[in-house]
């Protein structure tokens, strides 16, 4: 079997984790199409500005993701590391959400999910019933990674399956994991 090289992978993977290291937190902003058409990228756009006139452009890193698959509630923004879930969030929620919850440490009830049962406001998608009983396997990075940033996903350990494939499996090895996975497509027609 032929060895690959993959210090690169590493060292890309290392590169990146020491970058995000360097920031107080992350703001990540849902860019799929639904969030889109609600604005999301103007509440990246406002956001990046607002965080410039406070001075935490260096603090605070704002990365545009992909579909966080709670489209109704766009444009959502989750603030990482403590994974605060802001939905509907306007532009005057963005000087909220940075003068009151990065500045001042509370969240802004407001934009928080609002539960119709018992109509607490849930901070974290974690408590959101929509998500509460999902398990994420292969979309365990949505609204954590940014999509054009292959980097990003290296720094949440993206191409492991990859690089296990290449460096220490036998093809016959990878058709049979594959056949085990029972993989499908995710539109339902079992592509």
């Amino acid at each position: 079997m032929t060895r690959i090289d993959t210090t690169n992978l590493d060292a890309a993977r290392d590169a990146e984790r020491a970058r995000l290291a360097g920031y107080r937190g992350m703001l990540m902003v849902c860019t799929g199409t639904g969030c889109v058409a609600a604005k999301g990228f103007e509440i990246k756009q406002t956001l990046e500005q607002v965080l410039a006139d406070r001075g935490l452009a260096d603090d605070y890193l704002v990365v545009a993701t992909g579909c966080n698959g709670f489209c109704a509630m766009g444009p959502i923004v989750v603030v990482q590391p403590e994974g605060i879930f802001y939905q509907k969030l306007t532009p005057i929620g963005v000087n909220k959400l940075v003068d009151e919850h990065l500045i001042g440490g509370t969240p802004v009830k407001r934009y928080l999910h609002k539960d119709l049962t018992s109509k607490q406001r849930l901070p974290t998608m974690e408590e959101i019933p929509f998500f509460a009983k999902q398990e994420l396997i292969a979309l365990r990075n949505k609204g954590l990674v940014d999509p054009e940033s292959i980097d990003s996903y290296l720094a949440r350990d993206g191409y492991q399956a990859l690089r296990k494939a290449l460096t220490t499996m036998k093809p016959g090895d990878v058709l049979d994991e594959v056949k085990r996975s029972a993989l499908r497509g995710r539109g339902g027609g079992g592509f």
